[in-house]
């Protein structure tokens, strides 16, 4: 087993992250602000829906890792490579639906309440994707659901020993975007000392660790070109049991911070170490 995390350690933010359509592309911004629930403001309050009104995932559908949100003033706007983007009034009255999201903790799906985004963006998903998906706005049930995992977080040098591990099997680095993170933390700490903390504490306020992120398929999609193969994960796997012998694939952490904090890029926090 690994040394537990040292005292010392501080860690920077390096990158930031929002997902504004769960399962599509993140968008890199300077700040996050916190929202009530403790996770990023804006976050996954968009969803894509199958024709059964099942929330989906990249492990169904690889091609929404291809769909780049933007969020303006007044609309949601979804680009793709090669093809004219498509618009939703963020004033837009959308038609009430319902849609099933699937509870892991419990083993259970849970039905919450929806807005439909309309035909034109189902039809413009249908042409990225070769499937009958549909956008759909979650309503406020949906969102604020307690099992939801707020803030995801990995750092470089644990992307880097993946990186590592990758080489030494004659593969290529994974783009780190494929752990869809919100924070991305840099530090001279070793590889998987995230693991061992509590919290960061930062003079913009703090983050508190909630539980490690185990990982499904996803890391296995790259976001570049949506091709997907089984290396990263089998990388993540072969890293995580040698530091967690018997439990499942784990590869950065969750966490959650208190409503209304603002963190930026640059921003350098201490660390709380779990004992």
């Amino acid at each position: 087993m690994p040394s537990p995390a040292s005292p010392e350690a501080h860690f920077t933010i390096d990158a930031l992250y929002v997902y504004p359509v769960k399962a599509c592309a993140g968008v890199a911004v300077e700040h996050l602000v916190i929202d009530g629930e403790g996770g990023a403001t804006g976050d996954r309050h968009w969803a894509i829906v199958n024709a059964r009104g099942d929330v989906t995932w990249q492990g169904d559908h690889p091609r929404l890792a291809l769909v780049h949100p933007q969020l303006t003033e007044d609309a949601l706007v979804l680009t793709t490579p090669g093809m004219a983007p498509v618009r939703v009034s963020s004033q837009a009255s959308l038609a009430p639906v319902h849609v099933t999201i699937w509870n892991e903790r419990d083993r259970r799906a849970e039905v919450f309440d929806a807005g439909d985004a309309g035909n034109a963006a189902a039809a413009w998903l249908t042409r990225v994707t070769g499937a009958l998906l549909r956008l759909v706005r979650l309503g406020e049930a949906a969102r604020r659901r307690d099992t939801v995992n707020r803030l995801h977080l990995t750092t470089r040098a644990s992307a880097g020993a993946v990186d590592r591990h990758l080489a030494e099997a004659g593969g290529p680095p994974a783009d780190p975007r494929r752990y869809r993170p919100n924070i991305v933390l840099r530090s001279d700490a070793p590889a998987f000392e995230e693991d061992f903390l509590l919290a960061f504490e930062g003079p913009a306020g703090r983050i508190e660790v909630t539980s490690p992120c185990v990982r499904c398929v996803v890391p296995n999609v790259d976001p570049s070109d949506a091709s997907v193969s089984p290396r990263t994960l089998e990388a993540l796997s072969a890293l995580s049991a040698a530091h967690h012998p018997g439990k499942p694939t784990t590869f950065g952490v969750y966490g959650r911070a208190a409503a209304g904090k603002r963190f930026g890029v640059g921003d350098v926090f201490s660390s709380e170490i779990a004992f």
